[in-house]
């Protein structure tokens, strides 16, 4: 799907999970009362003849069951329509034996950052596998001292992709790192 349309997608979806929410609660407070304190100008009656469906005994029951269902499809309508960009289990590749290998890229890549924020001049790393332009992406987000030196600090993160590349399966990832450079240096502990 293009952007546009799923731009598109997302406010429709956005606006028709609030509007059936909004619905929900009016119907469940328009039963429990609550209604005219929020609306002052509620219509005591509709013109409608509605007494053969409102003067029955089950319909309270009735309209609170509608109510709490279009509240909890409207919640549910705009979860299911959140942007998911993690990855599942990578697939293996095939080996001597029969069956289907997988691995959870998540671990191994939270290790590959831990071990670059060991590095020197690197005050933090962080790692996710996610899903951008339907592309499984590696991507290492690190903050590194403004006095760190560049060429060692990207040689680390090589070093550490290469690794990360023996572990999982290379041909289903791209990976990206993005440095951040601190203005300031804070102040480090000092050991005497």
């Amino acid at each position: 799907m293009r952007r546009g349309v799923l731009a598109v997608d997302r406010v429709v979806v956005l606006l028709l999970g609030l509007a059936l929410i909004a619905l929900g609660v009016a119907l469940v407070g328009w039963q429990a009362g609550f209604l005219a304190d929020v609306w002052p100008s509620v219509p005591g009656s509709v013109q409608v003849d509605s007494s053969q469906v409102t003067g029955s005994d089950s319909f309270v029951a009735v309209a609170v069951t509608a109510g709490v269902v279009l509240v909890v499809l409207g919640l549910w309508w705009l979860l299911a329509h959140l942007p998911r960009r993690g990855v599942g289990p990578l697939r293996l590749p095939a080996g001597v034996s029969p069956g289907v290998l997988t691995v959870l890229p998540g671990p191994a890549v939270a290790t590959a950052a831990d071990i670059l924020a060991d590095e020197p001049g690197v005050l933090s790393a962080r790692g996710a596998v996610l899903t951008d332009r339907k592309q499984r992406v590696v991507r290492l987000r690190v903050t590194v001292y403004p006095d760190a030196d560049l060429v060692s600090v990207i040689a680390s993160c090589d070093a550490v992709l290469a690794d990360l590349a023996r572990v999982l399966p290379d041909e289903q990832l791209t990976s990206r790192v993005e440095l951040s450079v601190l203005r300031r240096a804070p102040e480090r502990a000092r050991v005497q």
